[in-house]
C-alpha cells in the first residue's frame, strides 16, 4: 500500500490485517520480525499503528490464543477494564484528604476508612501515625523527583517538552509507584514510558471520524479521551518484566517465607539460604549475561573480558533497565521494541540480545585494554548505512534473529555462525585485529634500507625485482658487511616462515602476561594506570545524568569543598569576634558600628553561599575591608621576615680533610690518633665551646702545648668495661691478648 496515504487509512489498513486478514497471531508476530507488519518505511519513529500492535502483543495472551486470529472486541474489552482502574487509581491517589467528593458513596466510604471527622486524626498538623496528610506529604514529594526527570526525557524531542505532555508523564509514573510500594520510582522508568506515550499520542483518533460501523472498534481502542490511560497500560505491561531489574531492596520476610496453618508458628532459615547476604536482581541478571551465557557462547571474548576487569553491571544495568533506548537512535530502538514485544512479552529475550550486542563488537573488545573496553561499552557503535549490504534485514532485526538462534542453541558453533553472519550481512571482519600490528615484508624493507650502515654510507634503494622468498641482493659496494648479514637473516626468516611465528610466540606471551601477573597476584603498573584512569573520558556536560561519577570527580568535588568550608569558617571566626565587640567600652564607636554592619553583610553571604551550594567564593564579601587591608599588611610582614631571615642565614664552609701520606711506615709504638688542626683564620673556640660540636671549632692538646685540652665533658663515654664475672676460670678469654711466648706476631704494633 501507498505509504503516501492519510494516517486515518494507514490506520485502517492495519487493522484489517491485524484483526480481518484471518492471519494467526503467530504468523502476525512473525511478519513484525520481518519488517513486514507496517505500511511503508520504518526509519521514522511517527509510524502509524504502533501502539495498537503493541496493545495486541501486550495484552494478556490467552492459552492457545497464538494459533487463532485475533478478535478486536477481546482487546477491547481489556483496555477498557485497565481504563476504568486508570480513572479510579487517579481520583483516589491526586485528591487531598480534605476534598469534597461529587458522588456521595464514595464520601461516605472516604470518612469511614480515614477518619473524615477525627480532627485529631485527619489533620494536616498532626502527628499521628495513621493521619492521612503524611501519605499526601509524601506523594507531593514524590510528584517533585518525577516532574524533574520527565523534564530531561530526551531534550533533542520538541513533543517531550510540551507542558500537557510532562504533567500526563509525571501522573502515570506517580501513580505506578504508588501501586507498586516495593519497586516505588526509579531513575529510568521515565525513559521507558516516553516511547509508549508517543506512540498512543500518534495514534489518537478523535470521536466521530469513522464513518462506517466496521472501524467503530478501532475508533475505541485507539480513542483520543484515553491516551494517558493507554499509555499507562502498556507500561505496566512492560514493567511486569523490567520490574525485576529496578528492585533495589531486600523483600520482607513475610513476602518470602510461605504462611503457615499454625498461629504460634516460627519459621526458622536452615542452610547456607537464609545467611546468604541480598543481590540485587539487576546484579544476578548481569553476571549470568557475561558469566554464563557469553562464557558459553564466545569463551574467546569472555576472557578478554575477564582479563580486562571489566564489571558486567557497568553496561547492563543501562541496557537492561533502558531497553537499549541508549544505544541506539530512538527509530533504531523502537524497531527493535517491535520484535521484542512480538517475540517475548516477558522481555527475557533481551539479555540474550545483551549477548548478540558484545559478540558483534568483538573485534573492539578483544584487543582493547580496560579502558577501551569500557569506552566501546558505554559508547556502543552503531552499524552505519555504508555497511549494509542491499536486501539485508536491518541491524536491530538481525540482532533480534540472533539473540533467538543464541537462546535456543548457547553453543560456540552458534556464536561463531553469528560472526559469519555479521561479516557476511554488516560488512564486519573475522580477523580479530591484534595490539600490535606484523610490520609486513616491503615495510621492513623500506625501514632497513633507511638504516645507515656501520661505515656511515646509506645503502641504495634495491632492485625492483625483489620479492618475498628470493634471496638476490642488489649489487652495491656501499653496503656494510653488517647490514648485508642483517638483511640476509631476515630474508632466511621470512622464506621459512620463522618472523611469523616468532612474532606470534611474543603476541601470545604478552597476551598471558596479565592473567599470569592476576594467579600470582601481582599488578603491573601499567594495567594499574588503564584500569584506573585519572582523567574524566568526557566532559561532564556530555554525560547522561544517570552513569555513575567516578572516583576521580568525586574525589575533587570534596578536596573543594574541604577548600570551601575552610575558608567559611575562618570568614565566619573574624564575624564571630567582629558581633562580639562592646561598642560602650570603646572609644572609636563608629568603627566598631562599621565593623559590625560589613560582619553582618559578610555573615548573610556565607549563608547565600551554603544555601546555594556553591564552590567559587567572593573573597571581598568574606570580611570586611579594614580586616583585609590587615591581613594583607600582616602577609606582608611575614614575608618580608622570612626574607631577612633567609638572607641572614650563615653556612658554615665544609672543613679540610687531614692529608695521610700512605707511603709513611707505621710505627711500632701504639700512639693515640690526632685531631685535624684548623687553619690559622678560624677563631679560636672560646663561649662557643660548649654550644658548638668541639671536632669542628677545638684545637687538638695533642700537637701543641700551648693550646687548651679538650674538657672530658666534651669527649665522648669510653665504652663499659666488659664483665669478667661470666667468664669461666681455667679458660682463656677470646677477647684477650696472646702472650708473646707464644710466638704471636704484631706487625702493625697495635697491642703494645
Amino acid at each position: 500500500m501507498d505509504s503516501s496515504l492519510p494516517r486515518i487509512e494507514l490506520l485502517q489498513a492495519l487493522y484489517d490485517r491485524l484483526f480481518a486478514s484471518g492471519l494467526p497471531l503467530s504468523k502476525l508476530k512473525d511478519a513484525t520480525l520481518a519488517e513486514r507488519i507496517y505500511f511503508g518505511p520504518a526509519d521514522s519513529i511517527s509510524i502509524v499503528g504502533r501502539s495498537l500492535v503493541w496493545k495486541l502483543f501486550l495484552a494478556n495472551e490467552e492459552p492457545l490464543q497464538a494459533s487463532l486470529a485475533p478478535r478486536a472486541s477481546t482487546l477491547l474489552h481489556s483496555i477498557n477494564d485497565s481504563r476504568k482502574q486508570y480513572e479510579f487509581l487517579l481520583a483516589e491517589k491526586t485528591r487531598a484528604p480534605d476534598a469534597v467528593f461529587e458522588d456521595r458513596s464514595q464520601a461516605v466510604h472516604h470518612k469511614l476508612v480515614d477518619g473524615f471527622g477525627n480532627l485529631d486524626l485527619n489533620n494536616p498538623l498532626s502527628l499521628h501515625n495513621e493521619n492521612p496528610w503524611n501519605e499526601w506529604f509524601a506523594g507531593v514529594e514524590l510528584r517533585k523527583v518525577i516532574a524533574q526527570d520527565v523534564e530531561r526525557t530526551f531534550p533533542d524531542i520538541p513533543f517531550f517538552r510540551e507542558s500537557d505532555v510532562q504533567i500526563q508523564l509525571t501522573n502515570i509514573l506517580f501513580l505506578y509507584s504508588v501501586a507498586h510500594p516495593s519497586i516505588g520510582y526509579r531513575q529510568g522508568m521515565h525513559e521507558l514510558l516516553a516511547p509508549l506515550y508517543f506512540a498512543v499520542h500518534y495514534d489518537a483518533i478523535a470521536n466521530g471520524q469513522f464513518s462506517a460501523n466496521r472501524y467503530a472498534d478501532l475508533g475505541e481502542l485507539c480513542s483520543g479521551k484515553y491516551i494517558a490511560a493507554d499509555a499507562w497500560a502498556l507500561f505496566q505491561s512492560v514493567m511486569n518484566g523490567v520490574s525485576q531489574w529496578y528492585e533495589w531492596r531486600e523483600p520482607l520476610a513475610s513476602d518470602t517465607v510461605p504462611p503457615s496453618t499454625f498461629p504460634n508458628h516460627v519459621h526458622i532459615s536452615n542452610g547456607l539460604n537464609g545467611i546468604q547476604p541480598y543481590v540485587a536482581p539487576i546484579v544476578q541478571a548481569c553476571n549470568h549475561i557475561q558469566s554464563h551465557l557469553l562464557r558459553s557462547c564466545d569463551p574467546h571474548l569472555w576472557q578478554s573480558m575477564q582479563k580486562g576487569g571489566i564489571e558486567p553491571q557497568i553496561y547492563g544495568i543501562r541496557w537492561l533497565r533502558l531497553l537499549f533506548t541508549r544505544e541506539f537512535s530512538m527509530s533504531d530502538a523502537l524497531r527493535l521494541w517491535d520484535g521484542l514485544f512480538a517475540c517475548d512479552a516477558t522481555l527475557g529475550l533481551a539479555q540474550w540480545i545483551c549477548v548478540a550486542m558484545l559478540i558483534r563488537i568483538r573485534n573492539e573488545l578483544i584487543p582493547a585494554d580496560y579502558s577501551g573496553q569500557l569506552t566501546t561499552l558505554l559508547r556502543y557503535p552503531t552499524p552505519t548505512n555504508m555497511n549494509r549490504i542491499d536486501g539485508a534485514p536491518h541491524h536491530t532485526s538481525l540482532l533480534l534473529r540472533q539473540a533467538l538462534a543464541l537462546q535456543l542453541s548457547p553453543t560456540p558453533s552458534t556464536g561463531a555462525s553469528i560472526v559469519m553472519e555479521n561479516r557476511t550481512l554488516l560488512d564486519i571482519p573475522l580477523e580479530v585485529p591484534s595490539t600490535t600490528p606484523p610490520i609486513s615484508p616491503d615495510k621492513r624493507s623500506r625501514t632497513l634500507r633507511q638504516q645507515p650502515s656501520m661505515s656511515g654510507t646509506t645503502s641504495p634503494p634495491m632492485d625492483a625485482s625483489y620479492g618475498r622468498g628470493h634471496s638476490r641482493q642488489a649489487s652495491s659496494s656501499a653496503i656494510g658487511i653488517s647490514e648485508m648479514f642483517t638483511r640476509g637473516l631476515v630474508e632466511r626468516g621470512e622464506s621459512l616462515g620463522i618472523n611469523k611465528t616468532l612474532l606470534n610466540a611474543v603476541t601470545e606471551i604478552r597476551r598471558n602476561i596479565p592473567e599470569l601477573a592476576a594467579s600470582l597476584g601481582v599488578r603491573t603498573p601499567n594495567q594499574q594506570l588503564s584500569s584506573f584512569p585519572l582523567l574524566d573520558e568526557r566532559p561532564i556536560e556530555e554525560k547522561p545524568p544517570w552513569e555513575p561519577r567516578t572516583r576521580f570527580e568525586i574525589e575533587r568535588d570534596i578536596t573543594q569543598v574541604r577548600a570551601r568550608d575552610k575558608t567559611l569558617g575562618e570568614s565566619l571566626a573574624w564575624i564571630v569576634d567582629a558581633l562580639l565587640q562592646d561598642e560602650s567600652e570603646s572609644e572609636n564607636a563608629q568603627q566598631i558600628k562599621l565593623q559590625k554592619r560589613e560582619a553582618l553583610e559578610s555573615l548573610s553571604y556565607v549563608r547565600d553561599v551554603l544555601m546555594t551550594d556553591t564552590l567559587l567564593l567572593d573573597d571581598d564579601r568574606l570580611i570586611g575591608g579594614e580586616e583585609k587591608t590587615r591581613r594583607k599588611l600582616k602577609a606582608q610582614k611575614q614575608k618580608e621576615e622570612l626574607r631577612a631571615a633567609s638572607a641572614s642565614a650563615v653556612v658554615a664552609p665544609p672543613l679540610p680533610m687531614p692529608v695521610v701520606d700512605s707511603q709513611t711506615k707505621h710505627s711500632m709504638t701504639r700512639s693515640r690518633p690526632r685531631s685535624p688542626v684548623l687553619p690559622a683564620a678560624y677563631p679560636k673556640a672560646n663561649a662557643e665551646v660548649s654550644q658548638r660540636a668541639p671536632w669542628n671549632y677545638t684545637r687538638s692538646s695533642f700537637g701543641s702545648a700551648s693550646t687548651p685540652a679538650v674538657p672530658s665533658t666534651m669527649m665522648p663515654r669510653p665504652p663499659p668495661p666488659t664483665s669478667k664475672s661470666l667468664r669461666r676460670e681455667g679458660k682463656q678469654p677470646r677477647d684477650q691478648i696472646p702472650p708473646k711466648s707464644e710466638g704471636y706476631q704484631d706487625p702493625l704494633g697495635a697491642l703494645h
